[in-house]
């Protein structure tokens, strides 16, 4: 995974790692390099939630994404506390479902609540958006962050998405002109699909607004004809058969993940 900057930023787990990801940081004052953390599907014990944030940051992790997949804010209290700790980077997470624009459940307030909960109860000192299903559209996109980015002018927010509906690029730059500081990309070997949208297409789409992320594109040529090498041999046999986008996400929620595995099975 890739992550670029969108706009200008006001700001220069679970707790087992399984990926890390590389986050440059364009602003008119500084560049920066950042790797984060992802959580994985598991429950671990107390002891182990706060020995391992210790340890990440002192091999160079300093972003800790927490997140429950039911919205349990209680159930993130311990991995935000251990992070934090940690002198970690703590993003609070709302895991995205449904249509925020339709439904009667996982509405405005919903997210509006939970989000108030992360940042004022929780001490979060940002706050994600996993829509770990890539349900997110443009249209959601733009309401969802425009209410937050309202609601929480001064604090950083980051957007992820999964390119399942073919939907992400467009989704992300929705979301990054209604006030997202971050959205996630793949390279573009390894984007598109039930993974992360393309972040060249992202940074070709906002090149030369205000929302210029600056990305050298002779350079990132060269990173994704690296792992377009690696993919085509070393993942070759890991490959889920998926052939092209599926919009029945819509209807089925899938996360991209899962629905990777669920082929692959």
């Amino acid at each position: 995974h890739a992550r670029t900057h969108t706009r200008h930023t006001r700001h220069t787990h679970e707790a087992r790692h399984t990926t890390h990801t590389t986050h440059t940081t364009h602003t008119p004052h500084t560049t920066h390099t950042t790797h984060t953390t992802h959580a994985t599907h598991a429950t671990h014990a107390t002891h182990a939630t706060h020995t391992t944030p210790p340890q990440a940051v002192k091999s160079g992790i300093d972003v800790f994404r927490v997140f429950d997949s039911l919205n349990d804010v209680e159930n993130l209290r311990l991995g935000v506390d251990a992070a934090k700790a940690a002198g970690g980077f703590v993003e609070g997470t709302i895991c995205y479902t449904g249509d925020v624009s339709t439904s009667e459940k996982y509405d405005l307030a919903y997210y509006l609540e939970i989000a108030e909960a992360l940042v004022g109860d929780l001490g979060a000192h940002a706050l994600a958006v996993k829509d770990m299903a890539g349900l997110l559209t443009p249209a959601t996109s733009s309401l969802l962050v425009g209410v937050l980015r309202e609601k929480f002018p001064d604090t950083p927010i980051h957007v992820h998405t999964h390119d399942s509906a073919g939907l992400g690029v467009a989704s992300m730059v929705a979301a990054a002109e209604a006030g997202a500081d971050v959205v996630d990309g793949a390279v573009d070997a390894m984007s598109g699909l039930t993974a992360q949208p393309s972040l060249g297409a992202i940074a070709a789409a906002v090149a030369g607004s205000p929302l210029d992320c600056g990305l050298d594109r002779e350079q990132y040529a060269r990173v994704s004809s690296y792992w377009d090498d690696v993919r085509a041999t070393l993942y070759a046999p890991f490959e889920s058969g998926q052939l092209a986008t599926a919009s029945d996400v819509y209807a089925h929620e899938i996360p991209g993940g899962q629905y990777t595995n669920l082929l692959f099975q």
